[in-house]
């Protein structure tokens, strides 16, 4: 994950509530049970309160289903929808924020596009890597009741292409019924039919299906690199907390690696490995990336270092 997003968690005093949960059906039900979690962990009531207003004011974007927030400074400072939503839910209040959960429900989606079409018309969304639609559109047939025509077909066309070039996006997704799907790919111009996927059914879940393949593969290309440079001795890859710490302290980590979400509870310069390390990631710009078991790591813990 890159950390560009949770800058606003720099030179905040504490303390932070951080929340991360399934917004789809219920989610009031969700919110009350964590409410109730802070409140025995006697959080700061302002800032529950605060949490409270952003969760209950906000609307769900399509095809988003999660959302992670931390509070603290005496306002929101975090709060972003992600594509997957987390199995339960987390709410933390401590001295520090917690965006673990954040780094791993955000994995980059593809930036792409999706075109549904139906018999009167389609519907464009253009969608960047963190899942949020950043443009709209509707194409019509111009005669109510008639199915696009030829030259409505190439508006819908251009009209994608446009968003295609404008999120440099390696996907476009054509959904809707066959013959729709096929007649809109033959209005393509050619350069842009290698980035079509046509679907039947939901197209975001095709989305998340191909985003998490790509996922895995930049995971594998960051473990590979880190056994690359461990082998070679080259002192650019580091494991272990004090290590670590120390290099993230000094602002010298490219790339942050641990093996799980959590890191347990592992401490570190007195305050929780997993609040620790990921802030200062922050604070130095690191990506922080969950490698899970593709490499052992001393205490759960490696970096790869800047040249």
């Amino acid at each position: 994950m890159h950390t560009a997003s949770l800058q606003n968690l720099i030179d905040v005093e504490g303390p932070f509530v951080s929340v991360f949960l399934d917004v789809g059906d219920h989610v009031d039900l969700r919110w009350r049970a964590m409410r109730d979690q802070l409140q025995a962990m006697n959080a700061d009531p302002y800032l529950v309160a605060l949490a409270h207003k952003a969760i209950m004011s906000g609307v769900t974007p399509r095809g988003l289903a999660g959302r992670g927030l931390v509070v603290g400074g005496g306002r929101v400072l975090v709060d972003q929808y992600v594509p997957v939503p987390p199995s339960g839910y987390t709410a933390r209040c401590g001295p520090l924020p917690y965006v673990l959960p954040l780094v791993d429900l955000s994995e980059p989606l593809l930036p792409h596009v999706v075109v549904q079409v139906g018999e009167h018309g389609a519907d464009l969304r253009g969608v960047d890597p963190t899942g949020r639609p950043v443009a709209v559109a509707s194409v019509g047939a111009r005669r109510p009741g008639r199915r696009l025509e030829a030259d409505e077909l190439a508006d819908v066309a251009e009209e994608a292409t446009t968003l295609v070039d404008r999120l440099g996006a390696p996907l476009l997704v054509l959904a809707g019924p066959l013959a729709g799907r096929r007649s809109l790919r033959v209005a393509l111009p050619t350069r842009y039919h290698h980035l079509v996927v046509e679907v039947e059914g939901s197209p975001d879940r095709a989305v998340l299906h191909l985003a998490g393949r790509a996922n895995q593969d930049a995971r594998r290309a960051v473990v590979e690199r880190f056994r690359d440079e461990s082998t070679r001795m080259t002192g650019r890859a580091v494991h272990g907390l004090v290590p670590v710490s120390q290099a993230l302290t000094e602002g010298r980590v490219e790339t942050l690696l641990l093996t799980d979400s959590l890191v347990g509870s592992q401490e570190i310069d007195g305050g929780r490995a997993d609040e620790v390390l990921p802030l200062r990631a922050v604070e130095c710009g690191a990506e922080i990336v969950l490698v899970g078991g593709a490499v052992r790591l001393h205490e759960d813990v490696g970096a790869l270092l800047r040249d």
